[in-house]
């Protein structure tokens, strides 16, 4: 086992943390086979809804923020209503008009209106998945935003969210429309996302991104604190700390991104794509005092560690680092 605090940070975030390189190679693959079996069953039923022609990786593992273990992997199944479709918007949700009753999408609109139905897309998409060769099991996801499609030969599941890209009246795709959870359509937008991180992760010379997947880590771990979503977290991270200078390393920024946290849970925090509510919407006053409190002292107890760990007494700091990180390596 690692006897000094550098190498014990590096097996950490490697072996505990960070995606096995293997297997993110492997669903990497893996999500190549999907895409060409659900174009082969596309091409050959005429009642599957219409795809625009491509696949748009989502989520924390499109943006390289996702943590052990690799449990789920996002993407966008692009959806073609070309001549076919008007956003009506309402708040942040909008409806889907299918004016011309002999669009292939037509079929799932509303009983009683032709308002395009995101439930019924996802059923189409659920049962026509089920046909996919190395099928365990499909699913509609628990908030109906996405098809859950289990393979037997992988320990990850596919989330599969249909998407129909909008146009910006300029020949190019303003966002994407994806279900709601209650029938109807809402905004999204990934590559914003992934040029936000991928930005901010530069500027902070390529520390940011292992920064927000340690945090990310802890807060699925520590018992002692509320988790919150993953994606609230990641984005509390990369605007607290614009305002920083470029940063020098990982390990010593710990405490800076554990006082971000503390600080920032206790404020709203937008949308960066401007395209949805605030991401901290619903969050009750209970768990972002508890969140900035335990943050809060999380930051101090990093800092024990570093202190530690400048005056060579590397057991101490090792105690520090595991009482923050229950998974981190012992000390010898």
């Amino acid at each position: 086992m690692p006897t000094t605090v550098p190498s014990a940070f590096t097996y950490f975030r490697e072996n505990v943390v960070d995606l096995d390189p293997d297997e993110t190679d492997k669903a990497l693959r893996s999500r190549d086979y999907l895409k060409e079996q659900i174009s082969s069953i596309a091409s050959g039923d005429a009642y599957f809804p219409p795809l625009y022609g491509g696949y748009m990786p989502y989520g924390s593992f499109a943006r390289k923020t996702k943590v052990r273990p690799l449990n789920d992997i996002d993407m966008l199944l692009l959806l073609n209503g070309k001549h076919t479709v008007q956003e009506y918007y309402s708040g942040y949700t909008y409806s889907i008009l299918i004016s011309d009753s002999s669009s292939p999408l037509y079929r799932y609109t509303n009983d009683n209106d032709a308002y395009l139905n995101s439930t019924r897309i996802l059923n189409k998409i659920k049962d026509s998945l089920s046909k996919v060769p190395n099928y365990q099991k499909a699913d509609i996801k628990r908030n109906n935003v996405a098809v859950v499609l289990k393979l037997a030969s992988y320990p990850w599941a596919f989330d599969v969210v249909p998407a129909f890209p909008i146009g910006d009246n300029m020949g190019g795709i303003s966002h994407y429309l994806i279900p709601d959870g209650y029938g109807r359509w809402t905004r999204t937008d990934p590559r914003r996302d992934k040029k936000a991180i991928t930005d901010a992760n530069q500027y902070h010379n390529k520390n940011l991104i292992p920064i927000i997947r340690i945090i990310k880590h802890w807060n699925a771990r520590y018992y002692d604190v509320p988790t919150i979503s993953s994606y609230l977290l990641e984005t509390i991270l990369i605007n607290g700390f614009v305002s920083y200078n470029p940063l020098q390393g990982i390990r010593g920024s710990i405490p800076t991104a554990f006082a971000v946290l503390a600080s920032s849970i206790q404020f709203s925090c937008a949308d960066p794509k401007q395209l949805g509510p605030n991401l901290d919407e619903g969050l009750s006053w209970d768990v972002r005092n508890k969140v900035n409190t335990i943050s809060a002292k999380m930051s101090g107890w990093a800092n024990n560690a570093l202190e530690k760990e400048r005056k060579d007494d590397h057991k101490a700091a090792f105690d520090w680092w595991k009482a923050i990180f229950h998974d981190f390596p012992s000390y010898g």
